[in-house]
């Protein structure tokens, strides 16, 4: 009698193991990289450190000596009412404020303007020292209070009260009065009025309007 062969068929062969990183060569790893990192960082400083001495050391005189008298000679002197100041082409000399006007018109009456708090009228000549026309314009004025807020200029009295400032070309040698008019609130003190030309980034002329 034959008999069939029941012999079972050989395991499949086993796979090797994944070799993974161990433990300990994770914690070596990571250790090494700090290590490289706080050398990178270290040394990074330092050269911070050194370039920053460098630059106080050589830019900063140059810029002391150079730009400093530049500033003080565009204007950043502060004058009094009367005194005749300078801001780019333009020549600025405030004659007169006047503080508490309670409304403005137009030459007939008609029209008139009221403000929210009280209106600080400024009169002004602007002189034209450059080699170019220019506009004054009313809107790059500011004034200042104590508490070193700034008032820009009220458009709407302006034009109905004629002040001849909110835009007016100014020929080189010509000068031009008119007035600026300021909307600020009851009661606030007042500091400093800051005049500029047309275009140039020459430093405002400052003038001292606390005793008005």
């Amino acid at each position: 009698m034959a008999y069939g062969n029941n012999t079972p068929p050989p395991p499949p062969p086993s796979q090797p193991p994944k070799r993974g990183m161990s433990t300990g060569a994770k914690i070596g790893l990571g250790c090494g990289l700090a290590v490289v990192l706080v050398f990178i960082l270290v040394i990074g400083g330092c050269m911070a450190a050194i370039v920053s001495s460098d630059s106080d050391g050589g830019g900063g005189s140059s810029s002391d000596g150079g730009d400093g008298g530049n500033s003080e000679g565009g204007g950043s002197e502060t004058a009094a009412i009367g005194d005749t100041v300078e801001s780019g082409a333009f020549a600025f000399t405030v004659t007169g404020v006047e503080t508490g006007v309670t409304e403005v018109s137009d030459e007939s009456g008609m029209l008139t303007e009221t403000p929210d708090g009280q209106y600080v009228v400024v009169d002004v000549t602007v002189e034209n020292i450059g080699d170019e026309p220019g506009f004054f314009e009313s809107s790059s004025q500011k004034l200042i209070d104590a508490d070193g807020k700034e008032y820009s200029t009220d458009t709407a009295a302006e034009i109905t009260g004629g002040a001849e400032s909110f835009l007016n070309e100014v020929n080189p040698g010509n000068s031009v009065e008119g007035q600026l008019i300021f909307d600020v609130p009851e009661g606030v003190e007042l500091d400093t009025l800051e005049l500029q030309d047309f275009i140039s980034l020459d430093s405002s002329a400052v003038v001292d309007v606390s005793g008005a």
